[in-house]
């Protein structure tokens, strides 16, 4: 095995065809179907089979696929590491995010973004919402990922990415869990105002959620007791599924693994907004363009989420769209 034939092989893989491969590697489709053709003959296995036009790798062919990222990922940190002790940081980007956001963009998207700009120092300012909006305002952020309810605060530049439904999560033994059914998709609308009585567990004030929770209630003209608050959304839906009351969440925090559970959609449906915000005027650099543009990829594809994207989310996509580069 060696870098050029793992290569190959690993963007055949993707490609799912030698003449989609073939244009990504730059070689004519003859010469990579000759490469394809010695390899399997030297291993004496094939590597693909074809179903329905597309070339799935065999049993062996996983084997090498994954032998194969393995060595590459190898190598690449082997020269990230040798590049960042021989260059210099040319510019830090620092991005405010809540600690579940901004672990989920380390974890996919900067070793992506790394590729492309080796010498860029990204480094994640966590906090929740409310710290997240006073580290905008006073610019010591350079953009954020962030929740929120409209895109019209003059003070920053919006983004728009998706939305997000968000749902009421009631215990197991409530009166009107029994409403939900056994199906979770799609979810049972019910009205709010169903439950005035109930118990409520709720997030704390300066969050997105709960700032939405405050305007939902009040439309409804109900006031249901309050027994409990936190910051943390994992807490909040521990609560509900320890029984001390019902709470609203974005759809993301749903749990689908347990029985003490269940969720009801609201109706009227409310929505979160997701998206990038920038305080206003602030000119954004090429890198920090290329990295919001890998996070607008990867939350297209968070089946949560609701495409809602502004002309500022498709301009950045379009910007980069040959690049070629996924999370």
């Amino acid at each position: 095995m060696d870098i050029r034939e793992m290569t190959y092989i690993t963007v055949i893989a993707q490609a799912g065809s030698l003449s989609a491969a073939a244009k990504q590697l730059g070689v004519s489709q003859p010469t990579l179907s000759v490469f394809l053709s010695k390899l399997e003959d030297s291993l004496e296995t094939d590597l693909f089979y074809r179903e329905k036009k597309q070339l799935v790798p065999t049993p062996a062919g996983r084997i090498y696929l994954s032998a194969a990222q393995k060595i590459i990922s190898v190598r690449d940190q082997t020269y990230q590491t040798i590049h960042h002790l021989t260059h210099e940081t040319t510019e830090e980007i620092v991005i405010g995010a809540s600690p579940l956001r901004g672990s989920i963009m380390v974890a996919q998207i900067f070793p992506v973004f790394n590729k492309r700009f080796p010498d860029v120092k990204v480094r994640i300012a966590e906090s929740y919402m409310q710290s997240l909006w006073n580290n905008l305002r006073e610019r010591k952020v350079n953009f954020a990922l962030a929740s929120y309810q409209d895109s019209g605060d003059n003070q920053f530049d919006f983004i728009n990415i998706s939305r997000e439904e968000l749902v009421l999560g009631v215990p197991s033994f409530h009166p009107l869990a029994s409403r939900a059914g056994n199906s979770r998709e799609p979810l049972t609308s019910a009205d709010i105002r169903e439950f005035a009585d109930t118990p409520f567990v709720r997030l704390a004030p300066g969050s997105t959620v709960r700032a939405m929770m405050d305007n939902i209630f009040s439309t409804a003209a109900i006031h249901p007791p309050i027994v409990f608050e936190t910051n943390n959304l994992l807490v909040l839906t521990n609560m509900i599924r320890q029984g001390a009351g019902a709470g609203l969440m974005p759809r993301s925090s749903m749990v689908h693994d347990t029985d003490d559970i269940v969720y009801f959609s609201l109706s009227p449906k409310y929505y979160v907004n997701l998206g990038i915000v920038v305080p206003r005027g602030r000119i954004l650099s090429t890198a920090e363009r290329y990295l919001i543009s890998l996070v607008i990829r990867t939350d297209m594809v968070n089946p949560t989420y609701q495409p809602a994207l502004n002309s500022a989310a498709r301009d950045i996509l379009e910007e980069f769209a040959e690049k070629g580069d996924r999370p």
